[in-house]
This record gives C-alpha cells, sequence and structure tokens, in this order.
C-alpha cells in the first residue's frame, strides 16, 4: 500500500509538472511581454545605492559610487560625487516599450539556455518605422516573468545589450547587477561629460571607435522601493 502511495504521488507531481510546462510553452509572445511588464509595475518608485564601473575604449574612468532614483513610467536620476556614466536605456525604456501592445509585433524567436535557464526569446518590432527604435529582444525566463537579457537597436544609439542578474529583489523585477555592452562608435557621451572627458584623455592619432565595445557594469543594493518620491524630485 506504501509503494502505491508513494507512487501515485510521483504520477501526481510528474504529471503537475508537465501541466505547468505545457502552460508556460503556450504562452504567446505578448503574454510574455504583459506578464513581465506586471512584474515591473509592482514597483513605482525606487532608491538603489549603485557601484559603476566603465570599460569604454580610449575613455578611462575609474569605478564611481552613486544613488539611483527611479519613479514610474521614466523619471530616473543619478547622484555621484564623481563623474559617472550610466545609460538610460535598460533602466526604464524596457517597461516602456512593451508597456503598449498596439504598438508593436512580438514574435517568438527561439531559445537560448542563459547559465541554468532556458529562456524564451521574444523579438519586438515597432509598428511604427519612423521613431528611434528599431528592434528589441528580449531573453525571458518565463517561469518568474523576468528578463535574463535584452538588445535594443535604436537610430540614435546602435546596439546596447544588457545582461540582468537578480537576487533579493527578484518578486519585483529588480536585478542586483546589470552588464551593459555598447556600441562605442555611436555611444553618446553626456554632454556635461564629454568636454571634461575629452581634456583629461586625449584620443591617439590614428584610433577612432570603429568597430569598438564597451561595457558599463552596474551593481546594485540597498533598495528603498515604494517609499513614495515625488515628480518634483526629479
Amino acid at each position: 500500500m506504501k509503494i502505491f502511495d508513494r507512487t501515485w504521488k510521483m504520477f501526481v507531481i510528474a504529471s503537475l509538472l508537465l501541466s505547468f510546462v505545457e502552460v508556460v510553452a503556450q504562452q504567446t509572445p505578448n503574454q510574455l511581454l504583459q506578464d513581465v511588464h506586471r512584474k515591473m509595475m509592482k514597483v513605482q518608485d525606487y532608491t538603489v545605492d549603485a557601484g559603476i564601473k566603465a570599460d569604454i575604449p580610449l575613455i578611462k574612468i575609474l569605478p564611481v559610487n552613486a544613488v539611483i532614483y527611479f519613479k514610474q513610467p521614466d523619471n530616473i536620476k543619478l547622484e555621484s560625487k564623481s563623474i559617472a556614466i550610466m545609460p538610460k536605456q535598460g533602466f526604464s525604456d524596457v517597461a516602456k516599450i512593451i508597456l503598449d501592445s498596439t504598438s508593436y509585433t512580438a514574435v517568438a524567436t527561439g531559445f537560448e539556455t542563459i547559465g541554468t535557464v532556458q529562456t524564451q526569446i521574444v523579438s519586438v518590432i515597432p509598428s511604427v518605422d519612423t521613431g528611434d527604435l528599431v528592434l528589441a529582444k528580449f531573453w525571458i525566463d518565463a517561469s518568474v516573468s523576468l528578463i535574463l537579457k535584452s538588445q535594443l537597436t535604436t537610430r540614435s544609439n546602435g546596439t546596447m545589450t544588457v545582461e540582468y542578474f537578480y537576487g533579493a529583489q527578484e518578486a519585483f523585477g529588480l536585478p542586483d547587477k546589470m552588464i551593459f555592452t555598447v556600441d562605442v562608435k555611436k555611444f553618446k557621451i553626456p554632454k556635461a561629460l564629454a568636454t571634461d572627458l575629452h581634456n583629461q584623455h586625449k584620443v591617439p592619432e590614428g584610433n577612432d571607435k570603429k568597430d569598438r565595445k564597451g561595457q558599463i557594469v552596474i551593481n546594485l543594493q540597498n533598495y528603498r522601493i515604494n517609499t513614495g518620491l515625488k515628480d518634483s524630485f526629479f
């Protein structure tokens, strides 16, 4: 009898797992994106301590500490005592892109294993081809509705890839670490910093930024979530 009970329990567990896998597999690209968006929208605002390390060819920038403030839908502010480069893409643009499902066509474009997780790849093509966004791709862990990697191709900044690593704030869709890989040829240094960087670090003759990739690593900790940041703060 005990053997029968054990076998029955294993059968029930296996059936539930298969049902779960089937449900995940049946999700449409739009459903995957909207599940991700719903998780993102649990956070109306946050404040977080950030350690930023930029490795941009021909530009030497020391690692800096900063505080990042964010409020939906796209208010973002960075405070630092040192020069810091932080792409806005990847922080607020992803949520804006997938907010309105009528503004794009979402297409399932395969699967890819990231670490130990099999992700579903969803490509997003804007309905209007006159905007800045050309194409977006998202690698989604459908079991927890998290984006593990994104790739945004825009007319103004070229192609930027972002890898997301989650920890304590996974339930809110907030990463502990982000790695940005940028197209240096098109990556725009903030105007307020461009002059100082040019004066401090001259570009050697014969060098340019053609076909170069830069990387920005941001470590995030001590999130303060939904504290009621005001629009006027930004």
